[in-house]
């Protein structure tokens, strides 16, 4: 396998983070150069810091800042990234993206009425591959859970670096997060991107299990690499 991007997206609790550690670790342990990025870096850029601090709501609510100035925030802190990535893509790596460029589309997106969303979407991708020249994903895996599931997790969540806070503005709106949910789906769909529902009725699948399913996707795209 030469050097390529797996990005995993998905609405907030859908195991995003977990999954992307087990195909590290998969990769690994089949002897593949693997990187890891989690996006936003908080503590590790310029921009990641700034992120934190609009989650905080240090620049107002959701509705009082302009998506397209929080979308930046999130594109920079992938650009100060972006010399790192080049680097370990050139040395051959296997890069796996915890959210990337189209989690940008889906958080900022849903902030806005249905109508004006194609040229924002267009807006965003033009910024972070044409502007910023960012690598373009060899594979983007959509992890589906149900939208209430994916509430019951936010309220669960344990304490983050970046705030102090309980749950940060995005995570205090339901009704903006469902919008995500919709966005997700709705671009995952029209962007063909590998599905994996991570539900079995009203349980939620292994964790292995869901990897599995990951893993096969991988060889089918990969046919020649041994996973």
């Amino acid at each position: 396998m030469n050097s390529c991007i797996i990005a995993i997206e998905g609405i907030d609790g859908s195991g995003k983070g977990t999954q992307s550690k087990l195909l590290e670790k998969h990769f690994k342990n089949h002897g593949f150069d693997v990187k890891l990025f989690s996006f936003p870096r908080y503590s590790e850029t310029f921009f990641g810091k700034e992120v934190g601090n609009y989650l905080n709501g240090c620049y107002g609510s959701i509705n009082q800042v302009n998506p397209k100035l929080a979308a930046m925030l999130y594109a920079g802190d992938r650009y100060e990234t972006k010399n790192q990535i080049l680097d370990f893509l050139r040395k051959g790596y296997i890069l796996i993206f915890d959210r990337y460029v189209s989690s940008n589309v889906a958080h900022h997106v849903a902030k806005l009425p249905e109508e004006e969303r194609p040229s924002f979407i267009k807006w965003i991708y033009d910024l972070e591959y044409t502007v910023y020249e960012l690598p373009k994903p060899d594979l983007e895996i959509f992890l589906n859970i149900p939208f209430d599931y994916s509430r019951e997790m936010v309220a669960n969540k344990s304490h983050r670096k970046y705030t102090n806070n309980l749950h940060d503005i995005h995570e205090k709106d339901e009704q903006y997060l469902r919008k995500v949910s919709e966005v997700y789906f709705q671009i995952s769909k029209k962007n063909n991107w590998v599905q994996i529902n991570c539900f079995n009725e009203k349980t939620f699948r292994d964790k292995e299990d869901i990897l599995k399913e990951i893993i096969c996707h991988l060889k089918k795209h990969w046919t020649r690499v041994d996973l």
